[in-house]
């Protein structure tokens, strides 16, 4: 037996080429979940549409029905009113009572205080508004009066005025 070099192996593909990979058509997956479609598209909408509001119940013979519970709807998104009383207000309220006592420096505060507070509480819808009103009237009126009585006193004293001759 003569052997010229190393024997070689059987040839498995019988001497034919295959296509490669790249250009070959996707396969389909051999093991498509059960329960979902391959082209499911969108979900179904998961909310239903907005509550038109109820139209009442309807009562027995002779009794009116009852009314519905939302007329426009119910909104969860709308911003809601802060808890409580502005704290803005009531320290106007405070300082420009304040103010009427120690020489009206407070009251000036008291009237800031005041407006900011009524600016705030109408924008927020929060409690306090008529807190906030009543403390830069205060504070404004005893600004007033604390400028009025520094007038009349320099007013005074600049014209040489005595109360004793």
């Amino acid at each position: 037996m003569t052997t010229s070099g190393p024997e070689q192996p059987p040839q498995p593909f019988d001497g034919t080429e295959y296509p490669p990979l790249e250009n070959s058509a996707p396969h389909p997956d051999p093991h498509p979940p059960v329960d979902y479609p391959t082209d499911a598209g969108l979900p179904p909408p998961v909310y239903p549409p907005p509550y038109p509001g109820a139209a009442g119940y309807p009562g027995y013979p002779g009794y009116p029905g009852a009314p519905g519970y939302y007329p426009g709807g119910y909104d969860p998104y709308r911003p809601t009113k802060p808890p409580g009383t502005n704290g803005k207000a009531t320290a106007a309220l405070v300082t420009s009572l304040v103010g009427l006592f120690c020489c009206g420096l407070p009251s000036i505060v008291g009237l800031i205080l005041g407006v900011v507070g009524m600016r705030e509480t109408r924008r927020t819808g929060q409690d306090g508004y008529p807190i906030a009103l009543i403390g830069a009237i205060i504070g404004g009126l005893a600004v007033a009066g604390w400028a009025i009585y520094l007038l009349l006193s320099i007013s005074i004293y600049a014209s040489g005025w005595q109360w004793a001759p």
